[in-house]
């Protein structure tokens, strides 16, 4: 590993690591547009360069393509270094449109960030001079392209072609007139386009779902992961919630991928990316709702609860556990299931409950992120064994066995079970079945003929941990409160056991997950806090290979 000094401070650094890389382990950020770790080296921006000493010599080189090697002595902030960022500035700002006021990336752009650094002079260039080229294009589904703002770093270019396996942008032309395009006959339509927007450095390529939503400045982030499939890709939560007059509902702005070596890199898939909208959706259930003749009383949630307790205490005097079917959600957090261990296994000794119904092989798999299991804790619910036991029935099983009504009590959790039955079959297990109980994010048909619904809190509303299909267990972090009176769904089958005699007394997620080590060996070594911004493989599961996400298919040519 090569000794060097960068700024006068020493650092050792692996092997191969070029000087940009080399410079962040000392936290020193060297400037640069063209440059990604994730992608191709083309040095072709000259925003990176520095001075270099080796053996008492020295010279200027892009840090981007220049390897780290033993005894260099790397300046990035001398006055040489300064005038020559400046000049390329000026150079890059020759044709670029001077309209930060209504720029959707003020405030995050590279060029106006650099250029408060390093600029800061008096344009050569008459306004009449500049070159002109297309704006506002729709280059696909999602994004908008500027093409005048556009530095030609060629990022969103390299990302469809090396990363998603595409060829749908392009740089044409030469000299003054190159200019980002999309390839003739095609668009920006992949299943991570959304990306090239997180990659451009200003205000090029913008998304439409969020383009002129909120100013950056007034957004707050918070680390969570994106719930949306098994990956368990990790995820910026940006959210904004004083500034009401656009949009008085929405609280989530935006999702932009968090790097995690061992899971997402740097990248989301868009699918993951706008999932969001369901946290602020129109039609989520935000008071408990009771279908009963009830004068126009909303009841609260402990009202639900106690009669959901008096209801199953009736039913397992009179019936018997075997009376009673659970149909849980590997969607749901590590802890929820915990606690619906703890009460409907454990406590009442229920034996047909099934939480991994549902969900498998119904989405799209890549070889990039997108997996075709939905359930964001699959594997945590098979690692708290969470299964039908004794005669207990499981899956379609314990579902049409429901529809028949060999249950008195159905207690549903998040499935949307009107997507999955017909309407004969729904209304069959309305007919057949003595008490529903549905806990649920969004209105929907069950909600509709269920006795009782309990709404719950989202990802985006809560403290949790999800165990991915690899076996790392990782957390979402809570930005701001439930919609309503939703509750995390651990919290609710606490106040309801409290209610059937279950002792149990967490006062936070922290406090759950941490017992989860006491009865469950792959959790045994893992604490709330040991968890980290990247998570923690479970105590049984070896850590996977690193895999450079990046696909395996011939780039196209054009």
């Amino acid at each position: 590993m090569p000794w060097l000094e960068i700024d006068g401070k020493p650092v050792e650094v692996p092997a191969g690591l070029n000087i940009i890389e080399a410079a962040r382990l000392l936290n020193v950020e060297i400037p640069h547009y063209c440059y990604h770790a994730g992608l191709t080296v083309v040095g072709s921006c000259r925003m990176c360069q520095v001075e270099v000493e080796v053996g008492g010599r020295k010279s200027v080189a892009i840090a981007c393509n220049t390897k780290a090697a033993d005894g260099m002595k790397i300046t990035t902030k001398s006055e040489v270094v300064h005038k020559l960022r400046r000049s390329i500035l000026e150079f890059y700002l020759q044709h670029h449109p001077l309209d930060c006021p209504i720029c959707d990336d003020a405030g995050e752009c590279d060029l106006q960030n650099y250029y408060m650094e390093h600029g800061l002079h008096e344009s050569r260039v008459a306004l009449a001079e500049k070159k002109h080229k297309h704006k506002v294009m729709d280059v696909g589904p999602t994004v908008v392209l500027d093409s005048e703002r556009c530095v030609l770093c060629s990022r969103c270019v390299r990302f469809c072609r090396e990363i998603v396996g595409s060829d749908e942008l392009g740089i044409f032309n030469h000299g003054r007139d190159n200019e980002l395009l999309n390839v003739p006959g095609k668009q920006l339509d992949n299943d991570y386009a959304g990306n090239v927007v997180d990659l451009c450095p200003v205000g090029a390529l913008t998304d439409k779902d969020f383009r002129f939503k909120r100013r950056v400045w007034y957004m707050k982030r918070t680390a969570s992961v994106c719930t949306g499939c098994s990956r368990g890709c990790n995820v910026f939560v940006d959210w904004e919630v004083d500034r009401r007059y656009k949009d008085s509902v929405r609280r989530v702005q935006r999702l932009k991928p968090r790097y995690n070596r061992m899971v997402n890199e740097w990248w989301i898939c868009d699918q993951g990316r706008y999932s969001y909208h369901s946290v602020d959706a129109p039609n989520r259930v935000s008071v408990p709702r009771v279908n009963v003749q009830g004068n126009g009383h909303v009841p609260t949630v402990d009202e639900v609860l106690t009669r959901a307790a008096a209801r199953i205490e009736q039913t397992m005097e009179k019936h018997g556990a075997d009376s009673i079917a659970v149909i849980g959600s590997a969607a749901s957090s590590n802890e929820d299931l915990f606690l619906l261990n703890r009460l409907f296994v454990d406590k009442l000794k229920v034996q047909n409950v099934d939480v991994t119904f549902g969900f498998e092989k119904k989405g799209k798999e890549d070889e990039i992120l997108k997996r075709a299991d939905l359930a964001p804790n699959r594997r945590g619910a098979l690692e708290l064994k969470i299964a039908p036991s004794g005669d207990g029935q499981g899956g379609d099983d314990l579902i049409s066995a429901a529809i028949e009504g060999e249950f008195e009590i159905v207690i549903v959790i998040r499935h949307d079970l009107s997507t999955l039955l017909s309407e004969k079959e729904l209304a069959k297990l309305r007919k057949n079945t003595s008490y529903i109980l549905y806990l649920a994010s969004h209105e929907n048909g069950l909600t509709e003929i269920a006795d009782d619904v309990l709404p719950l809190a989202m990802w985006a509303e809560r403290e949790a941990t999800y165990t991915n299909f690899q076996g790392r267990v990782q957390k979402t972090n809570i930005p701001f409160t439930p919609r309503g009176l939703a509750v995390p769904e651990w919290e609710l089958w606490q106040t309801l056991g409290a209610k059937l005699g279950m002792k149990a007394s967490y006062e936070s997620t922290r406090d759950v997950f941490n017992a989860l080590g006491t009865s469950f060996d792959g959790f045994k070594d893992l604490t709330w806090d040991s968890l980290g911004a990247g998570g923690k493989m479970l105590g049984n599961a070896p850590e996977p290979a690193y895999r450079r996400v990046q696909t395996s298919r011939p780039l196209p040519a054009y």
